[in-house]
């Protein structure tokens, strides 16, 4: 009886070893996305948009709901974009952001030529401190 038992325990090891490797585990790195891909942001109008930050006037960078990051070229310069401290975004025909969208600074709306994936925007250099 000790023979059968030990004998069903190897087996179901064996079996389950063959399963694992079967279904190896998921990993738990993400996977890398594209980047410079023409992209959609959705729920824009609502709650798709968590932070932003300016190129400039003729550029930004759009953070997603979900730490995901975009670049938006502007068509031609935006006024105020480079020292806003919030901006409008417009979709077009839906909820989501794409090409077609707008951002609204200061009461102006200015149109969207291009939005891709992008990597995070670099990293502010801090100012010197005067001594």
């Amino acid at each position: 009886m000790k023979f059968l038992i030990a004998a069903l325990a190897g087996g179901a090891m064996l079996l389950g070893g063959t399963l694992a490797a079967a279904n190896p585990a998921p990993s738990s790195a993400p996977a890398e996305r594209p980047l410079g891909v023409d992209a959609r942001i959705p729920f824009a109008a609502t709650t798709g948009i968590r932070n932003f930050q300016a190129d400039g006037d003729d550029a930004l960078w759009i953070e997603g709901q979900r730490g995901e990051w975009y670049r938006a070229e502007l068509f031609g310069p935006c006024i105020g974009l480079d020292h806003a401290m919030k901006v409008g975004f417009v979709p077009r025909g839906t909820s989501s952001l794409d090409r077609f969208g707008q951002v609204l600074v200061d009461g102006s709306k200015c149109q969207i030529s291009s939005l891709v994936t992008s990597a995070p925007p670099p990293a502010k250099a801090k100012k010197a401190k005067a001594s």
